[in-house]
């Protein structure tokens, strides 16, 4: 057989072969095989999900279940909803918590109170669904839940947990950018879908998961890598995957948004704050690039900037630009490098440098500017209203830089910050139309009722959450007291 011919036979025979592609794929949406999972089951991946709230033995009340309690606070709403009852459900990490605080003083409690003064004819119940550490992926089924529960509103403040967990967004998380563009390609086949699903039972069925959390199925609850011993040394640039979390964050917001869409239930989302000025970075790391002799050089500059600081700023900050130059990966010389322009009154340069000494922090416990891009991104794509705690706040805090003057420590807002954010609430709901203000001297009264409410905690109350703060502050700088990270839970895989 001419050469030609054979070739000319070889390519029909693949032809052949891959044209019963199409027609397996036609055949699978036919039937519904390998269908794209609704959001209620979106998360499958959990090793398990339980409900958060449970109903009450005089069914009464809906309560946060006592399982779930590591990681939520007690809070309930009523079981019978009237007609003049409005239900807003809160969802987010610590923050919307009240860490380290707890539920009484968190911004959902002075929304409540606000709301019953600026609309008195309603009944508002605002509950609060803020999980310790809780990412956007572990949000979904509760939001999901929580739309049996007849909502009015979903409030959602996320962002700076989406690093806690040393988890695989999707199989090919770590793979070559080529393979995860054309997994991404694939994945919109129902066929591809069909295969993924029985590969993915056939491992499941041979898989003993040791270490939750470290595997492509989630653990039932939040496993922070800073909750073991070495947590901190655990984190690295190049374990991070930035890129992979930032777009599945994007993805987890447009579920959110689709659902509360399905559901036609409102939706706002709120960017949570970060502190920039007070805060240094977790962990500085530099770049691949930078060699022994350069980190030594790095670090020697450093020490002698810090001196300069305070006797001689200009230098200090032209020194700092310098190392910046050799390793712009090295967060705390961009720390140092706002901390100088603070001193010199360069206010705003201040903040940019600050903004990419958290940027650069590769144990990011505060959102990064990544995901506040893709959060906006998202949100103006899909016109969903969206309100930025974080510039709110700076324009009240001192010198218009977020830090200890609003929150008391990383990213958790003081009890003043929890009001001004009702306040800030209640007017983005106004302007929307979701609510119509019936008193015009509402804030005032307002402003007496959550002293009142502050007076009538004990002191109890306080001291745990100062107690709280302490153990916050132990946990980020790597104290962990969980038990040491294993070698299979290496959080490169």
């Amino acid at each position: 057989m001419p050469k030609n011919r054979k070739l000319l036979f070889r390519c029909a025979a693949v032809l052949l072969g891959l044209s019963t592609l199409p027609l397996f794929e036609m055949t699978c949406r036919i039937a519904g095989w390998g269908a794209e999972r609704p959001v209620s089951d979106a998360f499958a991946e959990f090793a398990a999900v339980r409900p958060l709230f449970k109903l009450n033995d005089g069914d009464q009340s809906y309560q946060v279940a006592e399982n779930r309690r590591s990681f939520f606070a007690d809070d309930s709403f009523t079981a019978q909803k009237p007609p003049n009852k409005f239900r807003v459900f809160v969802f987010g990490g610590s923050t919307v918590q009240g860490r380290p605080y707890s539920v009484p003083t968190s911004f959902g409690t002075f929304l409540g109170i606000g709301l019953q003064h600026a609309v008195p004819s309603m009944q508002w119940e605002v509950v609060n669904c803020g999980g310790v550490s809780y990412a956007s992926y572990r949000l979904l089924p509760i939001m999901q839940e929580c739309l049996s529960y007849k909502p009015d509103l979903y409030i959602v403040c996320t962002g700076h947990n989406e690093f806690l967990e040393c988890i695989t967004y999707a199989e090919v998380l770590s793979a070559a950018p080529i393979v995860s563009k054309t997994f991404r390609s694939l994945h919109g086949w129902n066929s591809f879908r069909l295969l993924q699903t029985a590969i993915g039972g056939i491992r499941a069925a041979d898989t003993v998961v040791d270490q939750p959390g470290y595997d492509s199925v989630l653990a039932e609850e939040v496993d922070a890598l800073l909750d073991h011993q070495g947590g901190l040394e655990a984190y690295s640039r190049a374990a991070l995957h930035a890129d992979e979390v930032i777009e599945s964050f994007g993805q987890n917001l447009q579920r959110m948004i689709d659902m509360c869409k399905h559901a036609d239930v409102p939706l706002l989302l709120m960017r949570p704050p970060s502190n920039l000025q007070n805060c240094p970075p977790f962990k500085s790391e530099f770049s691949a690039r930078t060699d022994d002799v350069a980190q030594r050089q790095i670090a020697t500059d450093l020490k002698t900037a810090g001196q300069l600081q305070t006797t001689d700023t200009k230098t200090s900050i032209t020194l700092l630009k310098q190392i910046a130059a050799i390793d712009d990966q090295f967060a705390f010389s961009w720390y140092q490098l706002g901390q100088a322009s603070i001193l010199d009154g360069r206010f705003h340069d201040a903040v940019t440098a600050l903004e990419r000494a958290q940027d650069e922090d590769v144990c990011p416990l505060r959102m990064t500017s990544g995901l506040r891009d893709m959060m906006f991104g998202v949100a103006e794509k899909n016109v969903v209203p969206l309100l930025d705690i974080h510039q709110m706040l700076q324009q009240t805090a001192r010198r218009n830089i977020v830090g200890d003057s609003v929150l008391v420590d990383h990213i958790h807002p003081s009890f003043a910050s929890n009001q001004k954010i009702a306040f800030s609430i209640i007017d983005r709901l106004q302007s929307l139309s979701v609510i119509a203000v019936e008193q015009n001297e509402w804030t005032t009264a307002a402003q007496t009722a959550f002293e009142d409410h502050l007076q009538s905690l004990d002191n109890l109350y306080f001291l745990r959450g100062q107690r709280t703060l302490k153990s916050l502050e132990a946990w980020a700088q790597g104290r962990g007291d969980g038990p040491p990270l294993t070698a299979t839970s290496d959080p490169q895989r």
